[in-house]
């Protein structure tokens, strides 16, 4: 008979290339015994609907049945990855009056963050709430956490994560066909700020970039919550499209191509990258599709940084991370010479799964494991509520 509260993590993440299942627990501190991941490459997503939904949904059912069977694993729950192009953000204040002035209590903090969360019928169901941070009595003084504190009016700056409504339908029925009983929702971005970075990295304002294979997000963030998260449908894969109609190469040759370019490197113009019978892409060629490509990233990443340049301290660290461009030599380079602005990779540390394109699998292993640990009376300091209720 299937255990809820084993101490199995079944973990259903979902890329716009990818849709991966995998099983593991945790034997010690930040350590991960991984027991199966299956993955199968999936159509993907544009501008938040997907290409084949009901092809999607069987691929999402076979690699959670592969990986459940290779690990014998009999838990419910299950953790589900929500990308970026299916959430949204709502940032606000919300303030509370208590009694009289006296200790805050975890009771109190949770009826703040539940008053503001005002969503139902928009389409969208909060999947994730967190305090960026608190202030008591009008003072001036910023908080990020203040159960213990004496107080009689509390405020914070809440972060709200919703998703479409239509997404967690559709992995409702994926998880439910398979007898899971108790399914819970992580947005993408929210993990990987969370999971990527340690919490002096997140005590400062700081946007975390993941350019993926079709898609890429863009969050600005502080703290425990995403202060605001915009996303747009393109990716590495838009680099290969490139130089596969550019160069008239087939695609597989020019995903190649795309990998093993180098933006440092001066290439000769009859220098080849890559060749399979009649077809070659020369080095020069791919470089400059590449770069041109890069450019349109450039514009895009520029013009949010425009958008929020009176909001933000100049110094503001900027992360990219993600399969796209993360990992093509001297991409961070050109990207932050084109933005003015130093971008630093940043990549997981879970053992198997230490590259940009491992972020999003490892950062959502990692919250599943924090946020299923509340059912089990530990309270988790500053982490108020996740998953769908």
């Amino acid at each position: 008979m299937g255990n809820i509260f084993t101490k199995d993590i079944a973990v259903l993440d979902v890329t716009s290339r990818l849709i991966s299942a995998i099983v593991g627990a945790k034997k010690a501190q930040s350590v991960f015994g991984i027991k199966a991941v299956a993955e199968k490459a999936c159509q993907g997503y544009e501008n938040g609907e997907w290409y084949d939904a009901v092809d999607t949904v069987q691929i999402a059912k076979d690699v959670l049945v592969d990986a459940m069977k290779q690990a014998e694993s009999r838990t419910k729950r299950l953790f589900v990855s929500v990308p970026a192009e299916f959430v949204t953000v709502v940032c606000k204040e919300v303030s509370i009056v208590l009694d009289k002035k006296r200790r805050v209590t975890e009771d109190d903090v949770d009826y703040l963050l539940q008053k503001g969360n005002d969503f139902e019928g928009s389409g969208y169901a909060t999947i994730n709430t967190s305090p960026v941070y608190f202030a008591l009595d009008n003072d001036e003084k910023l908080y990020n956490d203040v159960r213990g504190m004496n107080a009689e009016r509390i405020e914070a700056c809440v972060s709200y994560v919703l998703a479409e409504e239509k997404y967690l339908e559709m992995f409702d029925e994926v998880g439910s066909s398979l007898g899971f009983k108790d399914i819970r929702y992580i947005a993408t971005p929210w993990a990987e700020c969370m999971g990527l970075l340690e919490k002096e990295q997140r005590d400062k304002i700081y946007m975390l970039i993941d350019v993926g294979y079709m898609s890429t997000s863009v969050a600005l963030a502080k703290g425990d919550g995403v202060l605001d998260l915009k996303s747009f449908s393109m990716g590495g894969a838009h680099i290969a499209g490139d130089i596969f109609e550019a160069l008239e190469v087939p695609f597989d040759l020019a995903e190649e191509a795309k990998r093993l370019v180098d933006l440092n490197l001066n290439y000769t113009r009859d220098a080849v990258l890559v060749s399979s019978g009649e077809d070659l892409v020369r080095a020069a060629d791919a470089l400059e599709v590449a770069k041109l490509r890069l450019d349109v990233f450039a514009d895009i990443f520029g013009e949010i940084l425009k958008e929020i340049e009176s909001d933000v301290p100049g110094y503001m660290e900027v992360y990219l991370t993600g399969e796209g461009i993360a990992s093509i030599r001297g991409a961070k380079k050109y990207l932050s010479e084109q933005l003015g602005k130093n971008i630093e990779i940043i990549t997981p540390k879970l053992p198997g799964f230490v590259k940009p394109e491992d972020s999003s699998k490892a950062s959502v292993l990692l919250m599943a494991d924090t946020l299923g640990k509340s059912n089990f009376g530990e309270v988790i300091k500053k982490i108020f509520n996740g998953g769908k209720k």
